[in-house]
C-alpha cells in the first residue's frame, strides 16, 4: 500500500510540474495554433509522437491526421476599420489542416516521426474596400514537422525527452484577389524554420486509468514577410478511462484533457505586433479506439473555455481532431 501511494503521489507530482514549468511563461506569451503539433489523445490516441509511450524497435506507423478550428465571427466594416488604424485586423472562419503521419521506432526506447499536412484557410476580405466582406482562401502545403522521441525512464511511470523541428515546406506565397499576398496569419506556411523540444510522462494506474501529460516550447524564427510569430508554450494534462479493454477487439476508451497554451506576442519588421500572442485554455474530450491490433483512431474536440488574447485578436470557437493509425 506504502509503495503504491508513493507511486501515487511521484506521478501528481510530475502531472504538476508539467503544468507550472508551462504557466511560468504566462506573463510573456495567441489563441491556438495547429493543436495536432505532437499529437493528440493521450497515450491511447492513434497518433501521439508525444506520448511517453515508444513504439516498439523497427516497427513502423502511418495515419491520416485531421483538424478543423472554427474561428468567431467578426464585424467585417469594424474589422476594416481596425485595419485602416494600422491594427492587425482579419476576418477568420476556419482552418483545415490534413496531415500524413509517418513514424517509426529505431529501439525501444528511441523513435522519430514526421508530419506532412496540407492546409486550407478560409476567410473574408477586410483590407481592399472594394472586395469588403468577399470570401477568400489559402491553399497549399503547410509546414513539416519533424520529432524525435527518447524515453528515458520506464520503471514506476515512463518519461521521455522530444525535440524536434517545425520545416519550412508550406506555401508562403498565396494571393487574393486583388492579386496580393495574404498577410503571414493566412498563409498555408509561414517560410521560417522553428524548433520544439518538450518532456512527457505517463503513468498506468491500474487497468481501467492511464494518466499522461506533456509539455512542449515551440521556439519560432523570422520567415516570410518579415514576420515572427511569437514562441508558444503548450502543456497537456490528460486522463484515458479504459471502457472496454482487454484482448478482445475493438476497444473503446474515454478521454479527458486539459491544455494551456501561451504565445508570445509576434513581431513584424522588428516591430511588435500589438494584436497577438495571449493565453487560452481548452477543455478536451474525446474517445478512442484499437479496432484491430494495429488499427487505432481517436476523435478529440477541444474547446476553449478561457481566452486572453493581445488586443483585437480574433477568438476561437472551437477545434475537430481526428486521427487513424496503422501499425506495421
Amino acid at each position: 500500500m506504502k509503495r503504491f501511494l508513493l507511486e501515487k503521489y511521484r506521478i501528481i507530482y510530475i502531472v504538476v510540474w508539467v503544468v507550472v514549468l508551462a504557466w511560468s511563461y504566462a506573463d510573456r506569451v495567441i489563441a491556438c495554433d495547429l493543436c495536432t503539433l505532437g499529437g493528440f489523445g493521450g497515450t491511447t490516441g492513434a497518433i501521439n509522437p508525444t506520448a511517453a509511450e515508444a513504439p516498439a524497435k523497427n516497427k513502423f506507423t502511418v495515419g491520416y491526421m485531421f483538424e478543423y478550428q472554427d474561428w468567431e465571427s467578426v464585424d467585417i466594416h469594424k474589422a476594416h476599420e481596425l485595419h485602416e488604424e494600422g491594427r492587425d485586423a482579419h476576418a477568420r472562419e476556419n482552418d483545415i489542416s490534413n496531415s500524413i503521419f509517418l513514424g517509426y521506432g529505431i529501439t525501444d526506447a528511441f523513435s522519430v516521426s514526421l508530419q506532412l499536412p496540407y492546409v486550407e484557410k478560409r476567410s473574408k476580405e477586410v483590407h481592399d474596400h472594394e472586395l469588403l466582406g468577399e470570401n477568400q482562401t489559402s491553399s497549399g502545403l503547410g509546414d513539416s514537422i519533424l520529432l524525435g522521441k527518447y524515453k528515458f525512464y520506464d520503471k514506476q511511470f515512463g518519461l521521455a525527452g522530444i525535440f524536434g523541428f517545425k520545416i519550412p515546406t508550406g506555401t508562403t506565397n498565396e494571393k487574393n484577389e486583388s492579386g496580393e499576398k495574404y498577410e503571414p496569419e493566412l498563409q498555408p506556411g509561414t517560410g521560417s524554420l522553428d524548433y520544439i523540444i518538450g518532456l512527457s510522462a505517463n503513468k498506468r494506474i491500474n487497468q481501467w486509468l492511464l494518466l499522461d501529460s506533456n509539455c512542449l516550447y515551440h521556439l519560432k524564427t523570422e520567415g516570410e514577410q518579415d514576420y515572427d510569430f511569437g514562441d508558444m508554450v503548450r502543456a497537456t494534462v490528460g486522463a484515458t478511462f479504459n471502457v472496454i479493454s482487454g484482448e478482445n477487439k475493438p476497444t473503446f476508451n474515454v478521454i479527458s484533457e486539459m491544455i494551456s497554451q501561451f504565445a508570445n506576442k509576434d513581431e513584424h519588421a522588428s516591430e511588435t505586433v500589438y494584436d497577438s500572442g495571449g493565453t487560452t485554455l481548452f477543455f478536451a474530450p474525446g474517445i478512442s479506439s484499437q479496432i484491430t491490433k494495429q488499427l487505432t483512431t481517436t476523435l478529440s474536440a477541444p474547446i476553449p473555455f478561457y481566452q486572453a488574447l493581445g488586443g483585437q485578436h480574433q477568438e476561437l470557437d472551437f477545434n475537430i481532431l481526428f486521427s487513424i493509425s496503422y501499425d506495421i
